[in-house]
């Protein structure tokens, strides 16, 4: 690597650390002040609030990445163009597409980055920010019976639980209906007054109606069902059902297959495991739009650059969140609704890219 692509490397991290860190700030504080009143009605402590929010920089860190990629961009190329630098480069044979595939490949290397960071770090503190929100920013005491009321839950082998009453110190359920799912067909249906766990569940008066494919029923009544075919534990149901959000791409991946199993809408699920591959993109696709602005405009290069580019970045953020908004309803297929914002936007750079002055 010559001299000077180390030099637009090793600039365009410095910039992207230092524009990342504000933004974050900026993020942090302008959330801050508008829950401030919250905070203060609930008597929170002042470290638990700078806890709190040191869980919500991962998180921050993700979103704003491609917006700090532009402005580190800017800053390059801005002032190489307002100190005639760029113009120095290209009289002495410098070809403009070197500089921008060192910042590409740059790009790529942050998008990799990012997806780790948000499949590792960024689900755990999504999970330990909101633990930490309602034990010691809202000070709800924890239940360690756990007892919990009218759930499903979507378990191992094509089970589906219905639970009316489960108590977790007892490891006892009050009334209960387990479906069994064969590719999107009830294969067989329990009812049970009680179950206990002892190393398996055990039903009492349980009635057992299985079908065939004509829906064709047989029904059998159990004084005592054990089912030692259940793969799930009292603690399984004991933990609370994550949203998405705390979920790595594994996890709701499988999720998905679950609810597919069971029938279920899994449309916004499928949206978001789609859309964790296609995020990523962004930063890629915001640096092929930036980098020929940075290098043709002139007067006031840096501020109206910076504008334009952020302008175009509100533009595909809004085709992002329309995107998945149709995907979520079902109008559009969920691996469209993540990547067609990427296809379209990434084509403009390419365009953008291939029409400046050499």
């Amino acid at each position: 690597m010559k001299v000077i692509e180390k030099y637009i490397l090793g600039n365009f991290f410095r910039y992207l650390i230092f524009c990342l860190a504000v933004l974050v700030f900026i993020y942090i504080i302008i959330n801050l002040f508008e829950n401030l009143g919250k905070y203060l009605a609930k008597n929170a402590a002042a470290l638990d609030v700078v806890v709190f929010y040191l869980y919500h920089i991962p998180s921050y860190v993700v979103l704003l990445v491609p917006v700090a990629s532009i402005m580190a961009v800017f800053f390059i190329f801005g002032f190489m163009t307002k100190n005639k630098e760029l113009f120095a480069l290209k009289v002495s044979g410098l070809n403009t597409d070197r500089l921008f595939l060192v910042i590409v490949a740059a790009g790529l290397l942050i998008a990799l980055a990012a997806f780790a960071f948000q499949e590792t770090v960024g689900v755990w503190a999504q999970g330990r920010r909101y633990e930490y929100e309602q034990y010691r920013i809202n000070r709800r005491p924890r239940d360690i019976s756990v007892r919990r009321r009218n759930f499903f839950y979507y378990g191992d082998n094509n089970w589906i639980y219905f639970i009316r009453d489960f108590d977790g110190a007892a490891q006892r359920i009050n009334g209960a209906i387990l479906w069994q799912i064969n590719q999107s067909r009830v294969v067989k249906r329990i009812d049970a007054e009680q179950a206990y766990y002892d190393t398996i569940w055990n039903f009492a008066q349980a009635t057992v109606r299985q079908f065939d494919k004509l829906g064709n029923e047989t029904s059998t009544l159990y004084p005592v069902l054990p089912l030692p075919e259940l793969a799930e534990e009292p603690a399984d149901f004991s933990k609370r059902i994550k949203p998405i959000e705390e979920m790595n791409f594994v996890q709701i991946a499988r999720f998905v297959r679950k609810r597919s199993r069971a029938g279920e809408n899994i449309a916004r699920e499928a949206v978001e495991l789609n859309y964790r591959f296609s995020f990523p993109m962004i930063t890629i696709i915001t640096l092929l739009i930036t980098l020929p602005l940075s290098v043709v405009l002139k007067k006031g290069g840096i501020a109206i650059g910076l504008g334009i580019s952020i302008g175009l970045a509100f533009a595909y953020w809004g085709a992002i969140q329309s995107c998945r908004a149709y995907g979520v309803a079902g109008l559009i297929d969920p691996l469209i609704a993540a990547w067609i914002p990427n296809i379209f936007f990434g084509f403009f750079g390419l365009l953008l890219i291939a029409k400046v002055p050499r």
